[in-house]
């Protein structure tokens, strides 16, 4: 039942995104902006930096084959590392051939390796005041599955998994040699964090690939059975309840179990180390994330330059989450120094931690010294605007607007359906069509789905969130009640606790419509096959002011097609138009060489706008934001932005860029103090050139000034001025002419 609120109650909910924005003393003059040549100058000179805080993380990425060598200058090569900016180094200790670069009692040290090189590297970065990080990959392990072929990963048919290098399997004996090393490295070196790489492969390759995570070696049908006696390890698969136990046992035996024994060998000798691992909440479950030091994560770079990874790592309210960027090997190309550059700038557009992945900068013998002088000079470049503004963003917390809903439940669901990478392509596209709608966008996991942090903002998208609990709806509910407007799509909320399917939306009032059915025909061939980018859904507008941009013809994406009943006072935005024929290829049933056109035949209501009490909700009956990322097609990367903005017309803040729309992005950040803003403005049009840079006449920065009482504004970043503002139609408008490739300016607020 909803649940209204007083005005009071919702004035000081609206207002938890913006406290800070009107000081005690409102009357009182703002204090002068933010010095960013003395913060930067206080950054350089201050003590080493920690791991944790540093916005310049550099690691080389060192994996050598048995016919590699070490005749590296390390002393000049750190110290081009330094120049370039590091602040960190991340060192590695074995790589994924399964060589120790130290002396080691416990591991397989390379065959050429003739001292302790690691050892070496952290007694150099320390002397140039440099933090280090111990890099280990956990999975991958040519030599150990070689020397110990049941140490490895098998698929059912017992044939060795790999992903280029073998991959080990931690039910085996490995584990043990795994944590022999772990005591070795941990009480032999100074060391301020262990970054974890190859963890969780299995899941991560499930995940992003659908490849099978489970492992049939005798050590794990062991292990399962032992712990689960009559209960045959191969033959549970058959279930759906089999499949779920042994993916949630596969989870924590090789992931949370083997987290924790690795953490308490490292901390049994320094407790202070940090713990970090390759991969965040897209690859791994929150019982994981909660148990290392920050998130690291993929950028997940959207095509046009969004790093919606670092958006969603964001949002489990973590500090020093960090995302790293990718180079070219120095010894192939001359690599435009400014592509890494965008992608840097991306991260810290989000306030996430830089950290550059160098691809093979270190090879013995290279250019005479054993390194790439090339790659450092575009690391150097990399770093250009990161090195100028970092000292800006300790502190500083997201000003809040849209949230777009992480269900890990959901995840989980899709994954025992064996659809293990949609939610991921509902999330992705999301979150960057709500960045294209150009307003603070934030990933909310369900976890922190709470009245007192909904209240927060002012627009929520459920990308095709499939569970939903009964106080999960509630929450949502009484939210919307009280003057929110939702987007949702897909099977929204059809799947309740425990798996159980529901035989209609929890949000139906909400939404304004029935569930009825799930049309699946058109989308799956007659074996039950999914057909993957296909696209059979077509969509017409009702001619209604939210849908007319699309009304001259049909619009489409594919998956199947919830069928609706309109509620009365429900508004009609979409209707189905049903395909001309159902595809089926084994008996020669299709049409042209592309999937058959629309048809006369209607499917009824597609998608609807509700009010519901003081808020509204729009909702589609198909897999929108999936198809964004999937399909690529036009019309839902200029639709669904138009559509926020319709939706949301006075939001408190929003980028407006009259060219290049999908090219230039920026974010919202109070600075610590909260007496200002700072606003950040990428142009990534580089990435969609090939490094032909295009500068856009100006961008625009839209103020609702009751939610946010702004009172000047001025760039701090590439270079320094005033920008003007305007009055227009009861906002607040700040033109910056010419905002180059990055922009950081600060809003002074009254």
């Amino acid at each position: 039942m909803f649940r209204a609120i007083g005005r009071r109650t919702l004035l000081q909910g609206a207002g938890a995104a913006l406290s800070g924005a009107f000081p005690s003393n409102a009357c009182a003059a703002a204090p002068n902006y933010p010095d960013r040549r003395a913060l930067q100058e206080a950054h350089e000179k201050g003590p080493v930096v920690p791991v944790n805080k540093t916005y310049r993380m550099m690691e080389w990425e060192c994996h050598t084959p048995p016919e590699g060598n070490f005749d590296i200058n390390l002393d000049h090569a750190l110290k081009a590392a330094r120049d370039a900016g590091a602040e960190s180094m991340m060192f590695y200790s074995q790589d994924h051939w399964g060589y120790s670069f130290y002396p080691s009692d416990v591991a397989v040290r390379h065959p050429h390796l003739e001292n302790d090189f690691f050892g070496r590297e952290v007694s150099i970065a320390r002397k140039l005041g440099m933090s280090v990080v111990c890099y280990y990959s956990l999975q991958f392990n040519n030599q150990s599955v070689l020397t110990h072929p049941d140490w490895g990963w098998v698929n059912d048919k017992g044939e060795q998994q790999k992903m280029r290098w073998l991959i080990t399997c931690l039910d085996t004996p490995y584990r043990a040699y795994v944590l022999g090393m772990m005591n070795e490295l941990f009480s032999r070196y100074e060391l301020d964090e262990l970054f974890l790489d190859i963890f969780g492969i299995q899941f991560h390759a499930f995940h992003s690939r659908g490849q099978d995570p489970f492992c049939y070696c005798q050590h794990t049908v062991k292990a399962w059975e032992h712990d689960h006696p009559g209960d045959p390890y191969r033959e549970g698969f058959q279930s759906r309840q089999g499949w779920d136990a042994r993916y949630q046992w596969h989870q924590k035996r090789s992931m949370s179990d083997m987290l924790d024994e690795i953490v308490g060998a490292v901390r049994k000798h320094r407790p202070q180390t940090l713990i970090s691992l390759n991969g965040g909440p897209e690859a791994f479950p929150n019982d994981v994330m909660q148990r290392v030091s920050f998130i690291y994560a993929e950028p997940l770079t959207s095509e046009t330059g969004i790093s919606l990874g670092s958006i969603l790592m964001r949002g489990w309210g973590r500090p020093d989450y960090q995302a790293g960027v990718f180079s070219r090997q120095g010894y192939q190309d001359t690599y435009a120094g400014q592509l890494p550059r965008v992608k840097a700038d991306a991260l810290i557009l989000q306030n996430a931690r830089v950290f550059i992945v160098g691809n093979a900068p270190v090879i013995g013998g290279l250019d005479g010294e054993g390194f790439s002088k090339r790659w450092f000079d575009v690391a150097r470049e990399t770093w250009e605007d990161v090195r100028n503004v970092d000292g800006l963003l300790s502190g500083v917390e997201p000003l809040l607007s849209t949230a777009v809903l992480y269900s890990e439940p959901t995840l989980q669901e899709l994954a025992g359906q064996k659809r293990p990478q949609d939610f991921r392509s509902s999330v992705l596209g999301a979150l960057e069509t709500m960045t294209f709608s150009g307003r603070p966008v934030e990933s909310l996991p369900e976890f922190r789905l709470r009245p007192e942090e909904l209240r927060k903002y002012e627009l929520l998208v459920l990308p095709e969130v499939e569970v939903l609990d009964a106080t999960q709806a509630d929450v949502i509910r009484d939210w919307v009640g009280n003057g929110g407007t939702l987007i949702a799509s897909g099977n929204c909320g059809l799947v309740g606790e425990n798996h159980a399917l529901r035989k209609n939306f929890p949000l139906a009032d909400v939404l304004g419509a029935d569930f009825e059915a799930i049309e699946r025909k058109y989308a799956y061939d007659p074996e039950g096959h999914f057909k993957k980018g296909v696209i059979q859904t077509y969509l017409e507008s009702t001619g209604h002011p939210l849908t007319k941009s699309l009304s001259e013809s049909t619009v489409g994406l594919s998956g199947a097609f919830l069928r609706l009943r309109m509620r009365p006072g429900a508004q009609e935005l979409l209707r189905y138009r049903l395909p001309l024929m159902v595809e089926d290829l084994p008996h020669y049933k299709w049409f042209n060489w592309g999937a058959p056109p629309p048809g006369r035949e209607s499917g009824g209501t597609a998608a609807v706008l509700n009010r519901f009490h003081k808020g509204q909700s729009v909702y589609v009956g198909a897999p929108l934001f999936q198809a964004v990322t999937n399909d690529k097609l036009f019309w839902t990367r200029k639709w669904i932005p138009s559509l926020v903005r319709e939706l949301v017309k006075d939001p408190v803040a929003e980028l407006h860029f009259p060219t290049l729309p999908e090219y230039l992005h920026g974010t919202f950040f109070w600075d610590k103090s909260r007496r200002f803003v700072l606003v950040q403005i990428l142009n990534a049009v580089e990435l969609g050139t090939q490094a032909e840079f295009i500068d856009v006449p100006s961008a625009e920065i839209r103020i609702n000034p009751e939610k946010l009482n702004v009172k000047g504004a001025r760039a701090v970043w590439p270079s320094e001025r005033p920008l003007e503002i305007s009055h227009e139609r009861g906002r607040l408008t700040i033109s910056v002419p010419k905002p180059g490739r990055y922009t950081a300016l600060y809003l002074s607020l009254a």
